[in-house]
């Protein structure tokens, strides 16, 4: 399965983010989504790749979310329900993908990604670190939906499919929930990030997360100024992108939550010979560790391995003493709610060690608070 692969642009714009107009983050690459530059949930090293580019530069990568576009039928209903103009070149890349991309020859399902994107110099055993520049809406709406099943907790109640369409009043940064009454602030991520599984493996879906490629964290701390760390396992990482949340709660328990279109830039960097056994992130003011499996309780127990290991090993410090210093310090929060695959994530205050390098990103970071 073939792609062509995109050229390279650089630019420096002026952009509408939230309630100021802010300089949009200087990048070396841009992906737009097209039907030719987009996954249908699955995470591969079958295609080829959309883009390739060195360590250490930033890629501009636009997601299209198709929540509330199903497939089969005219993809522009949805639309022309809910009254979103047509001509939003975001709205039109969505309808172009349904009625152009194929599906995986697996009939594997997931969020739609944008990507592979080859990054030079990545080799299995290599560590990527993605560093969030920024995150940036495409169109002023977002789409939350429910149904019996789908593993979330109230999935033996909930009689009937649901979908709600939300307004967006990007201008005051609001999600309208119930116009007049509630308003919820805007704190936008990609519920997807990851790399292609070993080739040996085979193609993974867009579904839930693993330790081997990353994937469907739903993790709203993946924001502007969010790090992720993952494992290479195929030459070039090959990463993919996609699922954006315009706003989401711990736990995402409607699996989605409310989902949307975004414009993410993420710097690629490659660590040498630096295997990990888990994905982790860090964030300016914590380091972010985690645990997944059906089990939340298996969950839990990874998340707290990890967790004291590197207190262990940062703090200089015997088992027993990080143990108690997590146990005092340290919050764990259950972060997805839905089976396969439940994720706990814990929060390790940088402020515990006074030898701290700053961290890469010292600006403003989206918040639901």
């Amino acid at each position: 399965m073939t792609r062509p692969t995109l050229g390279t642009l650089a630019c420096s714009l002026l952009l509408l983010t939230g309630s100021a107009r802010a300089e949009e983050v200087k990048y070396d690459h841009y992906v737009p989504s097209k039907w030719d530059t987009v996954s249908t949930g699955v995470y591969t090293a079958e295609y080829k790749p959309v883009l390739t580019m060195k360590s250490g530069q930033i890629a501009k990568i636009d997601i299209a979310n198709l929540s509330g576009v199903r497939a089969g039928g005219d993809p522009k209903q949805f639309f022309i329900d809910n009254n979103i103009s047509l001509d939003l070149p975001v709205v039109q890349d969505i309808i172009e993908i349904r009625q152009k991309t194929p599906m995986h020859p697996t009939g594997l399902r997931g969020a739609l990604l944008t990507g592979p994107i080859y990054i030079e110099g990545a080799e299995p055993g290599d560590m990527l670190e993605v560093r969030v520049h920024d995150i940036r809406f495409r169109a002023p709406y977002g789409v939350n939906a429910t149904s019996p099943g789908s593993g979330h907790p109230l999935a033996d109640v909930v009689p009937r499919p649901w979908t709600h369409t939300f307004a967006l009043d990007l201008e005051r940064n609001v999600a309208i929930f119930k116009k007049d009454q509630i308003e919820l602030p805007l704190a936008p991520f990609m519920g997807q990030m990851g790399v292609a599984p070993p080739v040996t493996a085979g193609p993974f879906g867009a579904g839930p997360p693993t330790a081997i490629h990353g994937g469907n964290f739903d993790l709203q701390e993946l924001t502007r100024g969010g790090t992720l760390f993952l494992p290479v396992n195929v030459p070039g990482a090959l990463f993919y992108t996609g699922n954006g949340h315009a706003l989401q709660g711990n736990g995402e328990i409607t699996n989605p939550s409310l989902e949307v279109s975004l414009t993410g830039y993420f710097e690629f960097i490659v660590h040498k010979n630096t295997p990990i056994k888990m994905p982790r992130v860090e964030t300016p003011t914590h380091y972010v560790f985690l645990g997944m499996h059906n089990s939340l309780d298996e969950a839990v127990r990874q998340a707290t391995q990890e967790t004291v290991e590197f207190i262990q090993a940062k703090g200089k410090m015997d088992f027993y003493d990080a143990y108690a210093l997590t146990s005092s310090s340290v919050d764990f929060t259950v972060a997805r709610a839905l089976v396969p695959a439940q994720m706990v994530y814990s929060f390790v205050p940088r402020s515990l060690f006074k030898d701290e390098t700053p961290y890469w990103y010292q600006g403003p970071v989206p918040s639901k608070y």
